[in-house]
């Protein structure tokens, strides 16, 4: 029995060991003004004593299992708030996410309803169709990967592979914006091939919003992948902030596909694959990003 459990049972005694201190005060007094045999003070003593120790022994078995139940308890109130917490915070983020999700569908149905009131152009149908095909796919994806009990599967497969099936869905964005894009290296790695493939896309889709001419370069290595692009850039200030969802930046405000929601869901799927995720950039130059395994 720990000295400090033992000291905590004594405090909740206090009131009856008081009690027993003053009963035995009184039997005392008695037998000495009465000048009974002090053999017979000594025995009734001793008899009370064992008496009250084994009450004290008693109650403090049970006070132990009363306590170890209360500390039970107190570890799953604990979980539980700090569950609650999480609950909140994640309803307030999935309504924060649904404005700007919500207001950011509004720009391609105005663009096709428009289209459908004057001349429909094509190319500009099938990227505004594409808008809408990303953004619902990335709130589905949002709500899949936000929840803690999302299943993943793990597979060794080519990260290379990937980035070309990436690039060849994007491929018409390069050409009519006279892109090129320069793809080197691979790195067999060990992940979700589907959730890591999200994240990318992430990635890649931001460097083609934000460059208007020159070039995308992927390059991949072991532990290693690297997305340098000549676009607009970041602001130096606003690179602390790129991941918070609906934050768009200086730059990306002034640009009407912009959602804030992309690199958002790109580092939330980093994080719950242990991939680190790193952003350096300079403004009208371009962006370099860095993804690596993190080995923590």
């Amino acid at each position: 029995m720990p000295w400090n459990k033992i000291k905590r049972f004594l405090q909740t005694k206090i009131a009856q060991i008081g009690v027993f201190l003053l009963m035995l005060f009184i039997f005392v007094s008695n037998f000495l003004l009465w000048h009974l045999p002090i053999e017979s003070l000594i025995n009734a003593t001793i008899l009370a004593l064992i008496v009250f120790v084994l009450y004290l022994l008693s109650s403090y078995f049970r006070w132990e299992k009363r306590e170890e139940v209360l500390l039970d308890l107190k570890h799953e109130l604990a979980d539980l708030s700090e569950k609650l917490v999480e609950r909140e915070r994640h309803i307030r983020e999935t309504e924060d996410i649904l404005k700007v999700w919500s207001h950011q569908m509004k720009i391609p149905l105005a663009a096709i309803d428009l289209m459908a009131q004057t001349e429909i152009n094509p190319t500009e149908l099938k990227n505004q169709t594409f808008a809408l095909d990303n953004y619902l796919k990335m709130l589905l994806e949002y709500q899949r990967i936000s929840n803690i009990s999302t299943d993943f599967r793990f597979e060794r497969f080519s990260v290379a592979l990937v980035m070309r099936d990436l690039l060849k869905k994007y491929s018409s964005f390069f050409i009519q914006k006279n892109l090129s894009v320069t793809l080197s290296g691979d790195w067999e790695v060990v992940t979700d091939r589907k959730w890591l493939a999200l994240a990318l896309e992430q990635l890649l889709n931001n460097a083609i919003k934000y460059t208007n001419e020159g070039s995308l370069t992927i390059t991949i290595e072991e532990n290693k992948i690297e997305l340098s692009d000549t676009g607009i850039g970041i602001l130096p200030e606003d690179l602390p902030r790129i991941f918070e969802h609906g934050f768009t930046g200086y730059n990306g405000r002034g640009h009407y596909k912009a959602s804030g929601l992309g690199l958002y869901l790109a580092k939330l799927i980093f994080d719950r694959l242990d991939f680190a995720i790193g952003i350096s950039s300079d403004v009208g130059r371009g962006t370099k990003v860095e993804v690596k395994k993190d080995e923590r």
